[in-house]
């Protein structure tokens, strides 16, 4: 069978669904039809469509690739032109209460690192912080890998430790 032919059988047989499956995830209703076209045309333009086993999923699957584009790009329009939002969907921007939060944990955090013995605290802040592996802290320190591995362990349970009696 030809893809053309694959591609009508499955517009006649696929599309309401599709269009019903549309309306419901669909943030914006007018979006339906555009999300149904755009997904048939991704199918047409495929470069190798003899390669397809199953055209009905890949049709289904990039509908609702597209649908998320749509959804995503609603919010941002909604969100650019002050419009107002659906309290179902949370806000990206994180509200003071989480900022307090966060501000808690990162002090809780320094603190912790402060408390290390010197030797263990530029130890896990060269691994933690600066990114070095044990092999280049070993290097860098003179010591064994082993050596490293230890202070490292030991500046985690001292952290984890602090945090639970700061908690």
């Amino acid at each position: 069978m030809s893809w053309s032919k694959t591609l009508s059988d499955l517009f006649l047989n696929e599309r309401r669904k599709l269009e019903a499956l549309a309306r419901k995830r669909c943030t914006d209703p007018e979006q339906v039809g555009d999300v149904v076209q755009d997904a048939f045309l991704r199918l047409a333009r495929l470069p190798a469509p003899d390669a397809v086993e199953k055209p009905a999923h890949l049709l289904f699957k990039a509908a609702a690739n597209i649908m998320i584009d749509y959804n995503r790009r609603t919010f941002r329009e909604w969100g650019r032109d002050g419009g107002e939002l659906d309290p179902e969907h949370p806000s990206s921007t994180p509200n003071a209460e989480a900022t307090q939060a966060e501000t808690d944990r990162h002090t809780i955090l320094s603190e912790a690192i402060a408390a290390l013995p010197p030797v263990t605290r530029e130890i896990f802040v060269r691994f933690h912080l600066d990114g070095r592996s044990y092999r280049q802290i070993a290097h860098e320190r003179g010591m064994d890998l082993k050596t490293v591995e230890y202070h490292l362990r030991d500046g985690m349970k001292a952290c984890r430790r602090h945090a639970r009696e700061r908690a």
